[in-house]
């Protein structure tokens, strides 16, 4: 069996960054997909942090029927992630009504809602939900990998958020369930998609979200700042060490100052790892998405699992400014991925938009932020 597996293409992102929304670039992924076996969506399929449902999934709805067309009647399964969390919730209260624990690849039919959706727009492909993730061989377990975020040393607002939870809650054990990992991820979920569903249908325009622009001041370059926003991002960077170390002390957390682009990668590997230990999915091969950041590439050598397994992660299908820059070759952050797993070998990633110049997806999110923008036609 021949299985795609495809992550993060947060279909409806306000940045306009999900490159699926153009015509082309989904003519690039279907051509690829052709003579799959089953196709893999692995986590953050839609966007539904940033708008309510019904719009995500109206903005969804030309990809997903993009790649119905070319997959046929073919087995899709999607494994919800921290941003599209919601899709899981008709599973998770199923086990709750049944007083039945989360397995690691606890699985269910489309439901009345975003699932039946999203099936409607995948037919004749038959749709499945599985989570927090799904066993695709003996040694090969997928999952978004979003259980990470509570052992990164990253301090990025939804990790901290998290230690604010895990710190007033028990504390997550070691080795840990699905059920452990979620009593303290649900309710930051839940609440996002929450606030989501009162933003208005037509969000205002941005180029980057907040992760990209914290990232952005605090170790990134900004052609054309003004001396005073220089000045403002210079006392930025002073204060962020302080304000660091204040967390820490009231959460009782780990959370590292350094923000380069090394420290982000290595606090990823070492945060999924931990997370496949405690998990106990570490002997094998393990696929996530959620850092965006494809590997391991060619010279990095494998990514190795506490357990003897071997780490693997299949990158997305979202543009950011913040990531990219003018003139650089595209670098491990670059969208265009789809990774391919047979009965036996190890996964095999392939990167499909490397001759993509910058330009030309800084105006394609550019032209997808324009039409979010543009009044509505009268009636």
């Amino acid at each position: 069996m021949k299985t795609a597996i495809v992550s993060d293409l947060h279909l409806g992102a306000n940045s306009g960054g999900d490159v699926l929304r153009d015509p082309e670039i989904r003519a690039v992924l279907a051509a690829e997909l052709r003579g799959a076996d089953r196709l893999v969506l692995l986590g953050d399929a839609i966007e539904l942090r940033e708008r309510p449902v019904g719009a995500a999934l109206r903005h969804a709805r030309p990809a997903l029927e993009g790649l119905a067309a070319v997959v046929g009647e073919i087995e899709v399964v999607l494994v919800p992630g921290n941003h599209d969390s919601r899709l899981a919730e008709p599973l998770l209260d199923r086990l709750s009504i049944d007083d039945e624990p989360l397995a690691l690849d606890a699985t269910a039919d489309p439901s009345p809602g975003p699932t039946a959706e999203i099936a409607a727009a995948l037919a004749p492909a038959r749709l499945r939900i599985a989570y927090p993730g799904v066993w695709l061989r003996d040694d090969v377990y997928a999952t978004h990998g979003h259980y990470m975020d509570l052992h990164l040393s990253l301090p990025r607002a939804e990790c901290v958020a998290l230690a604010a939870i895990r710190r007033l809650a028990r504390p997550l054990p070691d080795p840990a369930r699905p059920a452990d990992y979620e009593r303290i991820v649900r309710p930051l979920y839940g609440l996002g998609y929450g606030v989501a569903q009162s933003l208005p249908r037509r969000p205002r325009r941005r180029d980057r979200g907040p992760s990209e622009a914290a990232w952005e001041l605090l170790a990134g370059e900004r052609p054309g700042r003004t001396r005073r926003r220089q000045m403002e991002v210079r006392a930025a960077r002073a204060a962020f060490p302080l304000v660091v170390a204040g967390v820490n002390r009231l959460l009782h957390a780990e959370f590292e100052s350094e923000i380069s682009g090394d420290s982000i990668f290595r606090s990823g590997v070492d945060g999924a790892a931990e997370m496949a230990r405690r998990l106990g999915v570490d002997g094998g091969h393990v696929i996530t998405g959620h850092t965006h950041r494809g590997g391991p590439h060619p010279g990095e050598g494998p990514w190795r699992l506490p357990g003897g397994g071997q780490l693997h992660n299949t990158g997305n299908w979202v543009f950011s400014t913040a990531l990219h820059r003018p003139g650089t070759p595209p670098n491990s952050y670059w969208p265009g991925t789809v990774t391919w797993l047979e009965d036996d070998g190890p996964p095999r990633r392939v990167e499909l938009l490397q001759d993509r110049e910058h330009h030309e997806l800084v105006e394609l999110a550019a032209r997808a932020r324009g039409i979010d923008s543009a009044p509505a036609p009268a009636r």
